[in-house]
């Protein structure tokens, strides 16, 4: 009885470790346009409007460029300050 309850807490804790220490990361996107991306230079991305992601692991940039010429673009990650771009075709960068 003490060996299948030793097990099973052992079980347990290699579940949780193995699944909780991966570190979450939520993109933000907010746009009135269309527009592609790129996260860690090799996850595409794409959509129209408004939009949001969750990365779990590594983080480096995110890359998002409008397919207009008018209209607003605007990034981030974790809800800190908005990078935006209003540029024709414009591109906006943020690295975690």
């Amino acid at each position: 009885m003490k060996r299948s309850l030793l097990l099973l807490l052992t079980a347990c804790a290699l579940l949780v470790a193995s699944t909780g220490c991966s570190k979450r990361y939520k993109v933000e996107i907010q746009s009135d346009t269309c527009w592609d991306g790129l996260v860690n230079n090799d996850q595409n991305i794409s959509g129209c409007g408004n939009s949001s992601y969750k990365v779990i692991g590594t983080l480096g940039c995110v890359r998002i460029q409008k397919r207009t010429v008018a209209g607003y673009i605007r990034v981030r990650i974790d809800g800190r300050a908005w990078s935006e771009e209003t540029a024709a075709l414009g591109v906006v960068q943020v690295c975690n």
